[in-house]
């Protein structure tokens, strides 16, 4: 009966979770997700780190931040949803990455500056850090947390008691379920809308790099690189990025689109 009741519970909770965007984004096609992916098989080798300094890695990063900063500014003030000051701290992980955390914290990696082909694409994983702070994807995720724990706790929950009925460990049964159906709801809460999250935050990562004037093609590059890194092709309920093929194509339609309107903001998701 759990096993059912978890199914039900992922379904419920990703119906109601299918969006997550504050804005429309475009639709890729198979045939785009396809292009990608023949691509990223095409490119040889991987993502190669390279020692650096602290001092590099302060200055590179440094640099990255002043030129993405003010069309950031301009686009988080435009879309007025989320926070526009922000605090960047230096982590010393090695892993190519960065966070956005609450009250507008974004941790930058060490490994992004050991990582990166050039400082085009050190923007573009500020950019996206930025992005999920204008469009406040932080506050909602843990929002979508605690939506999701406690949907899961009633049914998971209300389920195993009505099938326990009778029995003396209904009681304990039914605890039991509810704290299951708590941790299965929070982690679908925030997976339901995460990819999609992930989606606008690289739209919005496009566009301050076009008001920036930083070339998208070398931007790219950390996008390809991810993905032949990754070596996966499909994405599932459980991920909470779009795998790398399904995102390069998604950033090349990304970046068509912000050319054609001149790097304005696309229209509101109803």
């Amino acid at each position: 009966m759990r096993r059912w009741a978890l199914i039900a519970l992922s379904g419920t909770l990703l119906v109601g979770g299918c969006s997550g965007a504050v804005h429309r984004l475009p639709q890729v096609s198979d045939g785009e997700v396809a292009a990608a992916l023949a691509e990223v098989r095409a490119e040889k080798g991987g993502l190669m780190g390279r020692p650096v300094s602290d001092g590099e890695v302060r200055e590179t990063l440094r640099s990255a931040i002043q030129r993405v900063r003010e069309p950031a500014l301009q686009v988080c003030h435009e879309m007025n949803v989320g926070p526009c000051t922000w605090q960047f701290r230096i982590s010393r992980d090695h892993a190519l990455n960065a966070s956005a955390m609450l009250n507008g914290l974004i941790v930058l990696n060490r490994g992004l500056v050991e990582h990166a082909a050039n400082e085009e694409e050190i923007c573009l994983a500020i950019a996206h850090e930025i992005s999920h702070q204008a469009a406040n994807h932080v506050v909602q995720g843990l929002r979508n947390q605690m939506i999701g724990a406690a949907i899961g706790a009633v049914v998971l929950g209300a389920g195993t008691a009505v099938a326990t009925s009778g029995r003396r460990d209904s009681a304990q049964a039914t605890r039991s379920a509810a704290e299951l159906g708590m941790q299965v709801g929070a982690m679908i809460g925030r997976l339901s809308f995460s990819k999609e999250q992930e989606r606008e935050a690289d739209y919005l990562a496009a566009l301050i790099l076009y008001r920036a004037g930083v070339d998208l093609e070398k931007a790219r590059g950390l996008l390809v690189g991810m993905a032949r890194e990754s070596r996966r092709t499909t994405t599932t309920m459980f991920d909470s990025h779009p795998v790398g093929p399904e995102r390069l194509a998604a950033w090349d339609r990304a970046v068509a689109e912000v050319r054609a309107s001149g790097g304005s903001l696309p229209p509101r998701a109803k």
